[in-house]
């Protein structure tokens, strides 16, 4: 894949809160105290924080998406105005609001009118909720991606772009995003997506790399669905073609025979072994007898020269 030196997050559902607070025009701090004047002759205009209240939440407690709370909220009351007010005070007076339990305990330790500008406050809030160590736990879950065995590609890249929405501040480059999805994937869809790009998937763009893997998850039910059938087909091809069933009857007919033939050679090894034995014991009771001749024999021969002998 060609690296580019883009910054641009390619997974926009949720945008950097910090950022989006850094953009907005610059307007002279306004007190909290201030705000409470400014509404005095505009009490109808005032937007009750039970609005807020009801539309975001944020405990405070483990596992909390700061980032995703601090995103809702903005967006919940960038359509609140008041005449006089600041879209700055505004939110600094309302984002209290929008805190229970123990964030409601974390924002009442801070002495009255401390914090002066949201962007102050939404600092202070990140750092409370979003520390640099869970920055660092959420990267490494997003460099150490994999996908499991049975989840489709859909999935899998849902389950990404959910890792990098819940990081905003990962700082990993466009290219970089896509390698690491691309890798952490199963050796199939690789080879999946690698060919559906024409064997060229590593070589393109990172935008182009999205794109495509863009299109294929919004229709993975169609090719996700075909390679399954190809490789039942597979299998059912290879079951029932007349080749492949005539080859494996004749290797069975070999095997038979050559099971045959072991047989056989067994049998012949173990009469030849009997003969052999039995020859053995015929010679030495041979050469037994013979000896047996041979010996009354001289005895005879001595008995009959006894008889014959004429002395002197």
């Amino acid at each position: 894949m060609s690296t580019r030196s883009s910054t641009i997050n390619l997974f926009p559902p949720l945008d950097n809160p910090e950022l989006t607070i850094r953009r907005r025009p610059r307007v002279d701090p306004t007190l909290l105290n201030d705000f409470e004047m400014a509404t005095n002759g505009n009490a109808d205009d005032v937007p009750p924080p039970g609005g807020v209240q009801n539309s975001s939440q944020f405990h405070g407690l483990l596992g909390d998406d700061a980032n995703k709370h601090l995103d809702k909220f903005l967006h919940v009351t960038q359509r609140i105005k008041v005449n006089g007010v600041t879209d700055d005070a505004l939110r600094l007076y309302l984002f209290p609001h929008s805190f229970t339990h123990h964030a409601t305990a974390w924002f009442g330790r801070f002495p009255k009118n401390s914090i002066t500008t949201f962007e102050q406050m939404a600092k202070m809030f990140l750092g409370k909720y979003f520390p640099p160590s869970m920055v660092t736990k959420l990267r490494n879950e997003i460099t150490n991606f994999r996908q499991h065995p049975d989840e489709s590609l859909l999935e899998a890249w849902k389950r990404y772009k959910l890792l990098i929405d819940r990081c905003p501040n990962h700082n990993m480059l466009t290219v970089t995003q896509i390698d690491t999805f691309y890798n952490g994937l199963t050796l199939r869809h690789r080879d999946t997506i690698n060919a559906t790009a024409g064997r060229t998937f590593m070589k393109r763009h990172p935008e182009e790399c999205y794109d495509l893997i863009k299109n294929m998850t919004a229709h993975h039910n169609d090719w996700d669905t075909s390679i399954q059938m190809s490789e039942s087909s597979s299998f059912i091809t290879s079951s029932f073609d007349p080749e492949i069933v005539a080859l494996k009857a004749e290797m069975a007919k070999i095997n038979k025979n050559l099971m045959k033939v072991l047989q056989i050679n067994q049998q012949v090894k173990a009469v030849a072994h009997n003969c052999e034995t039995q020859n053995v014991y015929a010679a030495g009771a041979y050469n037994q007898g013979g000896n047996s001749y041979q010996h009354q024999r001289n005895r005879n021969l001595l008995s009959n020269r006894s008889d014959n002998y004429i002395g002197p």
